[in-house]
């Protein structure tokens, strides 16, 4: 049953495609139609001084978010400083329905005039009006024109599955959020642990994959891949605390492997990271909490611009809630955009941060429950990290009517340092006896510089339609890596083995190709191919029978041609059938391949079947069906302390999620996502039929956030916010037929404002529930000089218990 399960979900598909398809037959509406942003409030301006008798119209260009908000305003024409800056501030209250494109919001610039009216024409001097007439709707990638005005559309391409995902600042702002890590639970079917300390990189869970740091989700941040490659931790490794909360605009989630622009770890999915600071001037903000927790947070967003260009500063410092678990960490990021005129425009990215953390490392449940370790103690206090990211990215892009063209080169620097014990003494009383006195205590390091850029062009070809379009693009980076593992003593820490010695080189070159066409008026068909070419070479420093290897260099080259389609259909007004297809790799690590060997890939197939809804800003939703195979797999290995090689897999599940907005003040998001995920072939550990251990089945997620105006007090509007995220955990399979604890955790905030000053209140884990993040099953000896127990035990990492945190911020 498990080897034809792909045979129902086809048909599965083919019967959603033919439904689809006869409907499109009686139905006149297209299925990606654009429509454009269209003005629903005219906010009136003061006059700049005394109103004179005649009108004044200032031409603005006006970007409006997904939401209806204003992002950016800039004056398209200079009347004077005064009348400029009015109309400026005029048009940031604007509220818009914002364009839409395949049922979903999409950003989009629109060319509006601000007309200041005199006292001859309307008799009430005070008064400005907008001026921005009906617009009508046009294919994506081109310009709107009504009258002197028009319209492009910045949004995302259409979405490439059913269960295709994006959250605005309404969903990330609900919830209190740490860091960007934090904020990738919001996205459906992702759950996040912090088992190894406030420094590490989060462990990540996605639709049955326990992509650990990150070997099988692509992480993208402001346009800059976060995995490392052949990272001595483990492959794809990813740490996100360089990025702010307050600088992630949006998060986009594509699960599966649909999209060509999908490279390497896109095994699971991909989410990419847009970021934007909204609050104009200077933002400081001040924070106090529980366990010694100090954070301050400088933001600054020029008023006349995008909300792109920013500059942000954080220092974060913690004792941590209990042994082993202080942290502290700085970061800066600095974003700047210009518009050269004719669709011209450029970004430059800029971002360093560093950061150092304590580890408590894992405790035996048993000892927890026997009341001889206290649940938030320690073992090993020596265990730890420090890590440092640099980074920098110059993108190029131009819209030209039908087509559109971008290039970004980067280049990032990147440092990390871990000391961890998940065994004891166990592997060294094995090896020498019992009176051995060194550890299992391992250090990894790794200094790594990248450097490589993204291009991409893409240009309307009417086939079929005016709607139809193609695409070419690249995508090349080269990682140097110098990376060591080495065994330290119990007493002192010194180095007593080396295990790893080595340096690395890794290139990952790819091209690929990619097609929008509408043979139908209510079907799209969307396709392409990917070409990744991947290059690898390793040279060993340890000494091999005695000799050293002394530059002996091992060398490995290979390529992936993926394919992907999917078909997406317009059963009714904002209802989408849509049916996918893909596949994609992971890559190998590089001192795991063989001199000359052709590049082993993780080949994965993804199917996806399910449908879209969306209605304006009131409720988006999806409903889907998805199965993924993997010719091989990892798993995690305790005493390597990081995922080794295990027998193909598979998963197997389906997903909801719905956002709605039922006020304008109020926006809700709930997702649930169920997985089986078993091994198809067997090995020495694991056999077909089993479940894939410490991966949670089911995964919910739910966040709510209230805002709006209270009253005034002393002329001015007193603003308030309430918010909360629900996170739930069910049936998380462990080795040896065992299941983990389920998880329910709330986390809420709530604020006020009055203009310039602002008072937040967060609290996570409301309820106080004790809950372990991790839990871990296998052999261990944590009493020096103990005889060896070979008896697998569970152990845990503990979740934080409740904390409450303050802050003050002042917008200035």
């Amino acid at each position: 049953m498990r080897q034809g399960w792909c045979r129902p979900l086809r048909r599965a598909c083919a019967a959603a495609l033919v439904g689809a398809l006869s409907t499109t037959l009686s139905q006149p509406a297209s299925a990606h139609d654009l429509t454009p942003p269209r003005l629903v409030g005219e906010p009136t301006a003061p006059w700049p001084g005394r109103a004179e008798t005649h009108d004044v119209v200032v031409p603005l260009l006006v970007t409006v978010s997904p939401t209806g908000t204003v992002e950016e305003v800039s004056v398209e024409a200079t009347v004077s400083p005064a009348f400029d800056d009015a109309a400026v501030k005029s048009a940031r209250r604007f509220s818009f329905e914002p364009a839409r494109r395949d049922g979903r919001n999409v950003s989009a610039r629109v060319r509006v005039a601000v007309r200041f009216l005199g006292d001859a024409a309307a008799g009430a001097p005070e008064a400005a009006r907008v001026e921005a007439p009906a617009l009508g709707t046009a294919a994506p990638s081109t310009m709107v024109a009504a009258t002197d005005r028009e319209v492009r559309v910045q949004g995302a391409s259409p979405p490439r599955s059913a269960s295709e995902a994006t959250r605005d600042r309404d969903v990330l702002g609900a919830a209190p959020h740490k860091t960007a890590s934090e904020l990738l639970r919001v996205a459906p079917g992702v759950f996040v642990s912090q088992h190894s300390g406030e420094g590490k990189a989060h462990q990540i869970f996605l639709r049955g994959f326990d992509a650990v740091h990150g070997q099988d989700l692509e992480l993208w941040v402001g346009g800059i891949p976060v995995n490392e490659v052949s990272n001595i931790h483990g492959q794809g490794y990813a740490d996100l605390h360089f990025a702010m909360p307050e600088v992630i605009k949006e998060i986009q989630s594509t699960p599966g492997t649909y999209d060509p622009r999908q490279g390497d770890f896109a095994v699971a999915g991909s989410i990419r990271m847009k970021l934007g600071f909204a609050e104009p001037g200077i933002t400081a903000k001040g924070t106090l909490g529980s366990f010694g927790t100090r954070r301050l947070f400088l933001g600054y967003h020029p008023k006349e611009a995008s909300d792109e260009t920013f500059a942000a500063f954080e220092e974060y410092t913690t004792d941590g809630f209990g042994p082993s678990r202080a942290a502290r960490r700085a970061s800066f990021m600095g974003q700047v955009t210009h518009d050269f005129g004719e669709g011209l425009a450029a970004r430059l990215l800029a971002t360093t941060s560093a950061g150092r953390f304590d580890s408590p490392g894992v405790v035996r449940l048993r000892d927890i429950e026997r009341g001889t370790v206290d649940r938030f103690g320690t073992y090993d206090p020596n265990q730890g990290g420090a890590s440092s990211r640099t980074q920098l990215l110059l993108e190029l892009h131009k819209d030209e009517e039908g087509a559109k063209w971008a290039m970004a080169p980067f280049v990032i620097f990147r440092g990390l340092s871990l000391r961890q014990n998940f065994t004891g003494f166990l592997v060294e009383s094995q090896r020498g006896g019992a009176d051995r006195i060194d550890s299992d205590n391992t250090q990894q390091l790794q200094d790594a510089v990248t450097t490589g850029a993204t291009a991409s062009y893409r240009r309307n070809v009417a086939v079929f339609s005016k709607r139809d379009a193609f695409e070419v693009g690249f995508y090349g980076r080269t990682d140097w890596i110098d990376q060591s593992q080495r065994r330290l003593a119990a007493v002192g820490g010194a180095p007593t083995d080396t295990l790893v010695d080595a340096k690395v080189r890794a290139t990952n070159v790819a091209g690929y190709l990619d097609g929008a066409l509408h043979p139908l008026r209510r079907l799209a068909l969307r396709g392409g191919v990917r070409v990744d070419a991947l290059s690898f070479s390793a040279q060993d420093r340890l000494p091999q029978g005695g000799v050293a290897s002394a530059g002996a260099e091992r060398t490995a080259q290979g390529a992936h041609f993926g394919k992907k389609l999917t078909a997406d259909a317009l059963v009714v007004p904002a209802l989408h059938a849509v049916a996918s297809y893909g596949e994609g790799f992971r890559s190998p690590q590089a001192r795991s391949l063989a001199s000359g060997e052709r590049t082993p890939f993780t080949e994965v197939k993804s199917y996806e079947a399910g449908v879209r809804y969306g209605d304006g800003l009131r409720l988006q939703g999806s409903l889907a069906a998805f199965h993924t195979r993997l010719t091989d797999d990892l798993a995690f290995d305790e005493q390597t302390a990081r995922n080794e090689r295990a027998p193909a897999t598979q998963r197997t599940g389906a997903a909801i999620e719905l956002v709605a907005r039922p006020r304008s003040f109020w926006t809700s998001s709930v997702s649930a996502t169920y997985t089986r995920a078993s091994f198809t072939n067997t090995d020495a550990r694991f056999v077909a039929g089993d479940l894939l251990p410490y991966v949670p089945q089911l995964v919910i997620r739910a966040d709510t956030a209230i805002r709006g105006r209270l009253w005034r007090v002393a002329g001015r509007e007193l603003e308030g916010r309430v918010g909360y995220g629900i996170e739930a955990l069910a049936r998380r399979p462990l080795p040896y037929g065992e299941f983990g604890k389920n998880l329910f955790v709330v986390d809420a905030s709530t604020g006020l404002r009055l203009r310039e000053v602002e008072l937040g209140v967060d609290v996570t884990n409301v309820f106080d529930t004790a809950h372990y993040d991790g839990e871990f099953v296998f052999a261990s000896n944590f009493v020096r000089g103990a005889p060896a127990e070979l008896v697998p035990q569970r152990h845990v990492t503990v979740g934080p218990p409740r904390a409450l945190f303050a802050s003050l911020t002042l917008h200035l």
